[in-house]
């Protein structure tokens, strides 16, 4: 009987390991996010290609090398009727990424919430299938159509942390940014970190549009990074933000998400709410407009 209680409380504990460690399967995301006045969008990017996009720049003691590339991406964000995701900074939205007018890539990202000091979160990342058979419940649900069959146990098991399910999930807005980035590259060729400028518009009326500098580590290489690693690598990217700021004192740390961001601007609209109610408010016209015309007939 002991040996049976032992062996069970060995798989018990086995089980629990295993699902931390699933839990801890995405990348790690270290970033600032710094807010741009409209009027210093071109500048700053012109000054980010001529300092960073070069054979040779040398940051915290390290020799590198810059690449410049600019994509467009088209992002369905999803949350609750709620908004909780929103409120808990939880991104998840369905991307797809275009280089010179080419489909490059179809995925679907999951956002933790930001660590206390709002540098990093987790970062996860899903398969996409759009092509369902038709007899797929899921081709019917705003969110669950596009993800991958395959992916579904995992899908849940990361949104049950937030007492989520995925049947709960709706569509919440669709963005439009143009992404200029300078990818920064050691001796070897293997990416260190990304500056990146995005200008991001809201797909609907009435059109609002922000822009912001992300100052990123490579997800990849900080998730496996041990301490002095991911020391070395954020003493990089403070230096960077450090000498944008410089040039450009104008420049706000944000660290918002996109949705989050562009979801609070919504809100904040009464043009937005105009344009979500619009065919309540042609309604509202056309009754009034009818409820005159019987009124003066019946006083003439």
């Amino acid at each position: 009987m002991r040996n049976v209680i032992s062996i069970s409380l060995f798989l018990s504990f086995s089980f629990i390991n295993i699902c931390q460690t699933a839990g801890q399967s995405g990348r790690l995301e270290s970033e600032y996010k710094l807010d741009i006045p409209q009027s210093d969008v071109d500048a700053l990017w012109a000054l980010i290609q001529s300092t960073y996009a070069k054979e040779a720049i040398n940051l915290n003691g390290l020799t590198l090398q810059g690449e410049v590339s600019v994509e467009d991406f088209f992002d369905t964000y999803f949350d609750l009727e709620d908004g909780r995701f929103a409120e808990m900074e939880i991104g998840l939205r369905y991307r797809k990424r275009f280089k010179d007018g080419v489909l490059l890539k179809k995925l679907i990202q999951l956002k933790t919430p930001y660590s206390e000091d709002k540098v990093v979160r987790n970062e996860i990342k899903f398969e996409v299938d759009d092509d369902k058979d038709i007899t797929d419940l899921t081709v019917r649900h705003p969110f669950l159509k596009h993800i991958d069959g395959s992916e579904m146990d995992r899908l849940s098991y990361e949104l049950a942390a937030f007492k989520i399910r995925p049947e709960e999930i709706q569509e919440s807005l669709k963005l439009k940014q143009t992404r200029k980035r300078v990818y920064i590259k050691d001796e070897l060729g293997e990416s260190v970190a990304t500056i990146t400028l995005d200008e991001v518009n809201n797909s609907s009326f009435p059109y609002q549009e922000y822009a912001e500098l992300e100052l990123e580590l490579n997800e990849v290489r900080y998730t496996l990074a041990d301490d002095t690693e991911k020391e070395r690598m954020t003493a990089l990217n403070n230096e960077i933000k450090t000498q944008l700021l410089t040039t450009f004192p104008n420049l706000k740390v944000d660290q918002r998400s996109k949705y989050r961001k562009m979801k609070m601007m919504i809100d904040e609209s009464r043009l937005s709410f105009v344009g979500e109610n619009m065919s309540w408010v042609f309604l509202s016209g056309i009754v009034f407009i009818a409820f005159s015309l019987f009124v003066k007939d019946n006083i003439l």
